[in-house]
């Protein structure tokens, strides 16, 4: 059997490669002579100073919103109440959201325990339908007095500045 002839080896190049002639060669020459030959020098340019727009300085700090020094305290108090207010229900519902994963898990653990050190099937499916209702009943009061202080919460923040707000308007 004859074997074909691969067209992606060296010796197929070198035969389908052009021969090279003088003139060829010198050609080849001229061009890399001209691509080490050094570039005539720019014209340097200094770089322009770049200019910054400046506003002018207050005269004042800043005042809010030209209300009466006392309405100003007033409203710095408020301020300070409401954050406080905030930062207290933060870390109650914080604490009551911890709670609440503990106490689930610890009865989800408590009802497998029950559950697989039942005698009988008929006790094991009797624990695993008191255990799931009473882990319900567990969980929906928990969360539902995590709303209840959330909302407390959030009045609690909020109500320092009604108080201001309302006593301005009169």
């Amino acid at each position: 059997m004859a074997e074909a002839k691969k067209v992606g080896t060296t010796r197929a190049k070198k035969r389908a490669a052009p021969k090279k002639t003088p003139a060829a060669q010198e050609a080849v020459q001229v061009e890399a002579a001209q691509e080490t030959l050094p570039l005539p020098p720019r014209a340097e340019t200094k770089p322009q100073p770049r200019v910054r727009k400046t506003h002018a300085p207050l005269a004042e700090p800043m005042q809010l919103s030209g209300l009466a020094p006392k309405r100003e305290d007033a409203l710095r108090q408020a301020m300070r109440e409401a954050v406080s207010a905030t930062a207290r229900g933060a870390l109650e519902v914080n604490e009551k959201i911890i709670e609440a994963f503990q106490t689930q898990s610890d009865v989800a653990i408590d009802l497998w325990r029950s559950t697989i050190a039942a005698p009988h099937l008929s006790e094991a499916l009797r624990l695993q339908t008191t255990g799931t209702r009473h882990a319900y009943e567990t969980a929906s009061a928990q969360w539902k007095d995590i709303a209840e202080t959330t909302a407390r919460w959030f009045n609690g923040s909020l109500q320092p500045l009604h108080v201001m707000l309302s006593d301005r308007s009169r």
